[in-house]
């Protein structure tokens, strides 16, 4: 974060407009990019260019995950102090995990998405119980939710202040009840996609790196499977990536990292959000796209509950607490809890889902997570 902060200062208003158009319409067709921000071709080609020798922005490829067969479970645990480390290591021990955060506030303990087979649900609260039982997690909360949702935050404000760039809350606040409501689509199908494990390692590193070329895909996978030669897998990976990568829509969107310049004091909050109704639930998520700051959200279904991530300016803290008092004063949010986290030395995620995935399908049950279990204990002396 650090580091992409400090660069952000040598982005200015087109990168930002090529940025979040790639976001929005894919990172390799560079053609229609340039065609929908004004650019030509060339010029085009030197601001990506520029981007990429530099790094100053990196984009990464959201997965379908449904398609995939997998469906999204957000689980917030309490751990006694004494035994964070070996807690969160607990709760991951088997891969079929995509992001964990060590938290504080209204938990103590960690926050962990996970992904498993929809009808292993019974499965991972028979695990999480199993951990509650060995004192590893004092208690926990799971929540069902929707995939991530990655907002493209309003940057420009960074861009047109000359000295700290201060947000207008109450203004934002204001105008919430005026936006249209985001469309937010609660229902999936599960596993409808045709994919093997090498779909799966073209998709790991596609959310390293969207922009990877095929040889250093192909490069990849070699190392993956064992093999020298990595040039027999390039071939491979054009066919993969064109019919069922493209083909079937397994990724989503993409994202970019890329963080405005707002120097060491930051904060990362998780909020759980309860609102009135879905209607003004839909509003809001349509107002982070407004918020110059970056932004994470899942629903819980069946809920009008948002987790929603936040990165922002200590300094803003303060005001963006007293516009969420406003929001509920005014009958958008019924209740909110907070959660405090550390984003460069706290939080992890994992791409490393393919190593689940034996014989045709989602290797995950209560026993399974628990001979991953043993083992850990056994390799760590965890109790």
């Amino acid at each position: 974060m650090a580091s992409y902060g400090e660069k952000f200062k040598e982005l200015d208003a087109t990168d930002l407009r090529i940025i979040e158009s790639m976001c929005k319409l894919g990172v390799k067709n560079l053609r229609r990019v340039a065609d929908s921000i004004g650019l030509t071709q060339q010029a085009m080609s030197y601001r990506v260019k520029r981007l990429e020798k530099n790094e100053l922005v990196r984009f990464r490829a959201v997965m379908d995950e449904a398609k995939l067969g997998l469906k999204n479970y957000l689980v917030t645990a309490n751990v006694s102090p004494a035994k964070l480390e070996k807690g969160s290591k607990a709760m991951t021990c088997f891969p079929l995990w995509r992001y964990l955060a060590l938290v504080d506030g209204w938990k103590r303990g960690s926050y962990v998405r996970y992904l498993t087979p929809p009808d292993r649900e019974k499965d991972l609260e028979a695990f999480l119980f199993e951990l509650e039982k060995r004192r590893l997690i004092l208690d926990y909360e799971i929540f069902p939710a929707t995939n991530p949702m990655y907002p493209f935050p309003n940057l420009g404000l960074h861009l047109k202040s000359k000295g700290t760039p201060v947000f207008n809350w109450e203004k934002w606040v204001s105008d919430v009840d005026l936006l249209e409501q985001e469309r937010l689509e609660e229902t999936a199908i599960y596993g409808n996609a045709v994919f093997d494990q090498y779909d799966l390692l073209i998709l790991r590193c596609l959310d390293i790196n969207a922009r990877m070329r095929f040889r250093n895909i192909a490069l990849e996978i070699a190392r993956a499977v064992g093999e020298d030669d990595h040039r027999r897998f390039i071939p491979l990976v054009t066919r993969r990536f064109a019919r069922h990568i493209v083909a079937q829509k397994l990724i989503r969107s993409y994202r970019a990292y890329v963080f405005p310049n707002l120097g060491s004091s930051v904060l990362f909050l998780i909020l759980q959000l309860k609102f009135e109704n879905g209607s003004v639930m839909r509003k809001f998520l349509t107002g982070l796209k407004h918020l110059p700051y970056i932004t994470v959200c899942q629903k819980v279904l069946g809920d009008n509950v948002l987790f929603v991530h936040f990165v922002i300016p200590t300094y803003e803290y303060s005001r963006m607490n007293e516009a969420l008092v406003t929001l509920a004063e005014t009958g958008f949010l019924r209740d909110s809890h907070l959660l405090l986290g550390d984003l460069a030395r706290a939080s992890w995620d994992n791409v490393e889902l393919y190593q689940m995935y034996r014989n045709g399908g989602w290797s995950f049950s209560y026993g399974i997570a628990l001979e991953a279990l043993e083992r850990l204990t056994k390799a760590s002396e965890i109790t």
